[in-house]
């Protein structure tokens, strides 16, 4: 997409990151005359996509769920109406020591408090392999600090604030953000529209956990029979809906191989730091998918100009 377009991108690190999705996205919204939609992710991640549409007015507002505790005090913070939860957090960005005692104070338990909890998270993102919160992942540098790579060298103080400065002052744009499991996040929504207290437009996007992997990569993942429920409630949708996945045998056997468009992204959560190439699946329920499924391009098509 366009040079032009704003993406103040997540604080957050995530496996399989969405952001070179977002423009993917971006053009199914303009094939389909979407806009002015309430954007709902019921589950949130990294919140890239739903970032990036809200900067540039691509949608009317978001909404975000997430069942990690964690990550939704996260946004909730970033997001608070209350400027002093904002700074509060900003302030312990510029001052906490960032080393393997905080990480593992923090890795063994879970605060009490929002604010606490939202510290938590991006203090164990940022200083933890490729931003996994998993129990099994371990800080950036090992547990010697031996390597290379120490356990601050992901954690841009100046930067991580400006980022959280800019994106609070989205916060009239944001809707919701609810700590709850997508299932209840969707029959909160329901009630929300029949009593009349939600009257928008809802443009949904699922990615769940993935199949393969994913008891490696999130404290909360999915059982076979939660992709199935998911599956199920999906389709009793009438809102758009779009769902993205890792391409593998369970999915095409869930959803039917013809229902599938294949997009190639890359992936950072390699051991020696790189990036690779992997191959997902977007299902939806809307008519128009772009053409290009290829979301990346390597260094020598960008040298060419190639898109």
């Amino acid at each position: 997409m366009s040079a032009e377009k704003k993406q103040i991108s997540s604080p957050l690190r995530y496996p399989g990151s969405k952001k070179r999705l977002t423009g993917y996205i971006e053009e199914i919204l303009a094939l389909n005359d979407l806009d002015n939609y309430l954007f709902v992710e019921p589950f949130a991640g990294g919140a890239n996509v739903s970032l990036y549409l809200l900067q540039n007015n691509l949608v009317d507002s978001i909404g975000l769920i997430e069942r990690d505790p964690l990550v939704a005090s996260f946004w909730q913070i970033v997001f608070s109406k209350n400027e002093k939860e904002v700074n509060w957090l900003i302030e312990q960005i510029r001052t906490i020591d960032i080393d393997l005692q905080n990480w593992i104070k923090y890795k063994n338990t879970v605060p009490d408090t929002k604010k606490e909890r939202a510290l938590a998270c991006l203090f164990l993102n940022r200083t933890s392999f490729s931003g996994i919160l998993a129990p099994s992942s371990g800080p950036i540098g090992g547990y010697s600090q031996s390597s290379q790579y120490k356990i601050d060298c992901r954690f841009p103080r100046a930067k991580l604030i400006t980022k959280i400065k800019t994106l609070s002052k989205l916060r009239d744009k944001v809707k919701f953000v609810w700590n709850l499991h997508w299932k209840n996040g969707l029959t909160r929504i329901k009630n929300m529209k029949i009593s009349g207290r939600l009257n928008n437009a809802i443009l949904f996007y699922f990615d769940p956990p993935f199949f393969h992997q994913a008891d490696r990569l999130y404290r909360y993942f999915f059982q076979e029979k939660d992709h199935k429920d998911l599956k199920s409630s999906i389709l009793k949708i009438k809102s758009p809906w779009i769902l993205s996945y890792d391409y593998c045998d369970e999915v095409k056997g869930l959803y039917g191989n013809e229902s599938l468009t294949r997009v190639e992204l890359l992936y950072s959560a390699s051991q020696n730091g790189g990036s690779k190439s992997a191959q997902e699946v977007i299902i939806s329920n809307i008519e128009y998918l772009p053409a290009k499924t290829k979301l990346w391009r390597s260094t020598e098509e960008w040298k060419n100009g190639k898109t």
